[in-house]
C-alpha cells in the first residue's frame, strides 16, 4: 500500500507530502535506498490464536479511521477493508475474508 500512494503522489506532483515522508526516513533505512516513510513503525506485533482475539484487532483497525476523525463509519473510509466485511462488497482493494481461509486454524489457544 505504501508503494501504491508514493507512487500516486507521484503523479499529483505533491512534493511537499513526498518530502515530507522522505523526512521521516531514518539513517539506517537510507543507507539501504528507502525513500519514504509511509506508516509510523509500530513494534507491538501480535499473533492471532484465537477467533476473539482475531475479531478485536479487525474491529480495531476498522474504527481507527473514526478515531481519528476521517470518516464516521469505518465503511466510509475508502483505504479500509471495513466495507467489505460490513457490506460484502468489494473496495478499492481486492479482500480475501480471513474467515475464509481453508488453512488456517484460529482456534489454537496461546499458552
Amino acid at each position: 500500500m505504501a508503494y501504491e500512494l508514493v507512487s500516486l503522489l507521484q503523479k499529483q506532483g505533491n512534493k511537499a507530502i513526498l518530502e515530507q515522508l522522505a523526512s521521516w526516513v531514518n539513517a539506517t533505512d537510507r543507507m539501504k535506498n528507502k525513500k519514504h516513510e509511509v506508516f509510523e513503525p509500530s513494534f507491538d506485533k501480535k499473533e492471532c490464536f484465537s477467533l476473539k482475539f482475531t475479531l478485536t484487532k479487525v474491529n480495531y483497525i476498522h474504527w481507527n479511521p473514526c478515531k481519528a476523525g476521517l470518516v464516521k463509519l469505518p465503511e466510509e473510509y475508502v483505504h479500509s477493508l471495513a466495507g467489505y466485511y460490513f457490506t460484502g462488497f468489494q473496495g478499492v482493494y481486492p479482500v480475501i475474508n480471513y474467515m475464509e481461509l481453508q488453512d488456517v486454524d484460529l482456534s489454537v489457544s496461546a499458552s
